[in-house]
């Protein structure tokens, strides 16, 4: 049946003006009541930053990504600390430039024909993924170096004749972005562990206390399990109660872990960072479980290239980048921004570097945050450097352009939920000594924002006021889309 010129179908009559007037009139009134919320929100975001005491700074950015406009801009317009914020402009660089469907791939060789149960060599092609850790294994990162191993088993090897070779030259330059904050014994704590591209158990060493015979030291385990590192045991076995605490150190200049203290019963599980030779670690942590598995390692673990062509693949390993992402940003884990950093530098510039990475994080962000993104600064992938900057402004558009895209969906899934009185919110933390920045999505009955909130101690004498307001701010925010 055709339809009228007009394109309305029969029996539908023409609206007169009266009925355009009854159309418009909820329209121009829920934009009313739309400017109004913003007028108030940006008015109570200001009363709110009153209490930010002389020479502190703050600033706060709030879009509405429906009307698509700014509804609050208060506060310092300069590049401001990011913290961990940081980690969504890795994020959306990776998201950017990897896509959705990455995934990192690691890959064994066997570096020869394998005859009567034995192999020359065993070869591993790391390939950065940071995801060979207790998060997903089961709180057992040997879990998948186990797997590893039945498949070099069930390829009929036995023996390896000579050495299992790492290598490690998907990344280069320095382990640790030279900008990270050395003070206060920093770079030994896990927040300040190395990257690498064959990485295993966020290239921490965690240790544990095993209680022997009263009176006699404690076992003292390590994970990875490698000669590479030193244990200084100067810990007691007693009965009863012991330490409440666990007394680890590791040195400052090497993977040597002292570990004092009295226990009556096995400790849980410390992490420290490992200092160096993180691909050497990983290698010894394989050869240790190969050798649990009855497969004899006859040479060393060593670095080196290893040439595909010399024998058959035993493992490929992949792991999708989205679960690291959530990881990443839900609970702030700086090695697997670090590691996520390189990736991106070694598919924009071929290069798997600190400054590559940060480089092309740079320019894949610059576009997303348009004009704002002037006097940004990215040092690293996980925002432990104090150099991270950007205006609250510019991190705010960069959350408002990727939720007008199909990957913004993604990004906003990764990030950390905080609800409010009944409204969603999707949220990005960053904390260092002197800053306290969130960064996310609000989303209620009345709308959705992206917003960005950064503090910092600046010259302030003290900085109790910063984490509070930080979370009064939030309040703010999401209460104007209940």
């Amino acid at each position: 049946m055709s339809e009228p010129a007009s394109g309305r179908p029969r029996g539908c009559p023409t609206p007169d003006r009266h009925e355009h007037a009854i159309v418009l009139r909820p329209l121009l009134f829920l934009a009313l009541c739309a400017s109004l919320a913003a007028v108030e929100l940006d008015g109570r975001v200001r009363t709110a930053l009153a209490e930010v005491p002389r020479g502190g700074e703050a600033a706060v950015a709030v879009w509405d990504c429906r009307a698509r406009t700014w509804v609050a801009l208060a506060g310092d317009p300069a590049p401001l600390r990011l913290a961990s914020t940081t980690k969504l402009l890795v994020s959306a660089a990776a998201l950017s430039v990897l896509g959705p469907r990455f995934e990192f791939v690691t890959r064994v060789y066997a570096l020869g024909t394998v005859r009567g149960g034995a192999v020359p060599g065993l070869g591993v092609i790391g390939g950065g993924d940071p995801t060979i850790d207790e998060h997903f294994w089961q709180g057992d990162p040997e879990r998948c170096l186990r797997a590893w191993a039945e498949r070099v088993r069930a390829a009929g090897i036995q023996r390896i004749d000579g050495d299992l070779v790492v290598d490690n030259r998907l990344f280069r330059g320095p382990i640790r972005p030279t900008t990270y904050p050395t003070e206060g014994g920093n770079l030994t704590k896990w927040f300040s562990a190395p990257a690498s591209a064959f990485a295993y158990n966020d290239n921490c060493i965690d240790v544990r206390a095993v209680p022997t015979a009263p009176g006699q030291p404690c076992r003292i385990e390590t994970r990875p399990r490698s000669p590479r590192i030193t244990v200084v045991n100067r810990t007691r076995t007693v009965s009863g109660s012991g330490d409440a605490r666990f007394l680890v150190d590791r040195a400052p200049d090497s993977n040597t872990i002292t570990v004092s203290g009295s226990y009556a019963k096995t400790t849980s599980w410390f992490p420290v960072a490992i200092h160096q030779d993180p691909d050497l670690l990983a290698g010894d942590a394989f050869a240790a479980v190969l050798a649990d598995a009855g497969i004899v390692l006859g040479g060393e673990v060593k670095l080196g290239a290893v040439d595909p062509r010399l024998g058959p693949m035993l493992i490929d390993h992949r792991s999708p980048l989205i679960p690291a992402l959530n990881l990443l940003n839900q609970r702030s884990q700086n090695f697997y921004g670090e590691q996520i950093l390189r990736i991106i530098g070694l598919r924009r510039a071929r290069e798997g570097s600190v400054a590559a990475g940060a480089r092309a994080v740079r320019e894949l962000c610059a576009p997303l945050m348009g004009e704002d993104a002037v006097g940004g600064v990215v040092l690293d992938g996980s925002g432990l450097s104090y150099g991270n900057v950007a205006s609250a402004r510019a991190l705010c558009r960069l959350l408002a352009s990727m939720d007008a895209q199909p990957l913004g969906a993604v990004l906003a899934t990764s990030l950390k939920d905080k609800p409010h009185a009944g409204v969603t919110g999707k949220v990005k933390t960053g904390t260092l000594a002197s800053a306290s920045c969130l960064a996310g999505y609000v989303e209620g009955r009345t709308g959705r924002l992206a917003f960005t909130i950064l503090l910092g101690q600046g010259s302030a004498n003290g900085w109790g006021w910063g984490p509070p307001l930080r979370e009064r701010l939030y309040e703010v925010i999401a209460e104007a889309v209940r």
